[in-house]
């Protein structure tokens, strides 16, 4: 553990010199899952050339290793530096639903730091955040990441146990926050169109909003420049309700349209979808 505290305390010209040599052994040396990255993006973007889809490739690794570096940077970082580098662009709406008992259900994506979007929202908003997370297999770094996520007062939860913890909390003020644009169980999914094909989407976020009738809205996150980020909240059910809310088809296309805004900032390397879908 001692090793990543080390990493962590270095000086951040530092660790994005670390950075690009992980984007080149991961890009040009190993060519991480380029096969999968490819193959991803050539379905989300059958308009595109290959060269178009080479800069894309290469802006991802670019991307991939910086969230590595900027992860290992959350165990040590200030509050003071984490808001200097990230802002909420509409914090004051957000922390007007974070007042009267109301439920707030913050659903990220992949897109951009999204370890760093949690930190931020811990620190900034006048509320612990309940953050859904699945435990790691290795009990090493699920310590450490487990360090680094409830840093600033978040309460990382398994995911399984979320609904319980709603229940809980029922009648009080509260944030759940997860990152929900990951390949499910199939058997626990809803189908909808994303990026150009029919796509398997958890459905915990509608059941959670059904049980909670809260604040629903995605967090999109946007890097505005090497190491520095915008979040900012795009309301997908607020009150007063307006008829029936499609929360996962909503959220689906927010993401959808924050994936063409900035491509490489996305986590094509997952096997988004190793599922057929008929």
């Amino acid at each position: 553990m001692w090793f990543f505290y080390g990493l962590s305390r270095l000086p951040f010209f530092v660790l994005y010199l670390i950075s690009d040599f992980l984007a080149f052994l991961a890009g040009t040396v190993f060519k991480y899952r380029k096969k999968v990255i490819l193959k991803n993006l050539r379905k989300s973007f059958p308009e595109k050339t290959d060269q178009e889809l080479e800069l894309i490739t290469k802006g991802f690794y670019k991307n991939l290793s910086d969230i590595v570096v900027e992860t290992i940077k959350g165990l040590t970082i200030s509050q003071k530096e984490l808001d200097r580098r990230v802002k909420i662009v509409n914090e004051d709406v957000l922390v007007k639903y974070l007042q009267g008992n109301t439920t707030n259900i913050a659903l990220a994506s992949h897109q951009g730091n999204w370890e760093w979007l949690l930190l931020s929202c811990a620190s900034r908003l006048p509320v612990n955040v309940q953050a859904a997370y699945k435990p790691l297999r290795n009990q090493f770094f699920e310590k450490l990441m487990y360090g680094i996520r409830s840093r600033f007062g978040t309460e990382p939860i398994p995911s399984k146990q979320l609904v319980r913890r709603m229940v809980q909390l029922r009648g009080q003020t509260s944030l759940f926050a997860l990152v929900a644009d990951q390949s499910p169980d199939p058997q626990q999914a809803t189908v909808v169109q994303f990026l150009n094909q029919k796509t398997i989407f958890l459905n915990g976020p509608q059941k959670l909003y059904d049980l909670s009738k809260g604040i629903v809205y995605y967090a999109e996150m946007v890097r505005v420049k090497r190491g520095y980020y915008t979040i900012q909240a795009h309301f997908l059910a607020e009150l007063p309700y307006q008829g029936s809310q499609t929360i996962i088809q909503d959220y689906a296309k927010a993401v959808e349209q924050s994936i063409a805004r900035n491509p490489e900032s996305w986590l094509w390397s997952h096997k988004r979808w190793k599922f057929k879908v008929e």
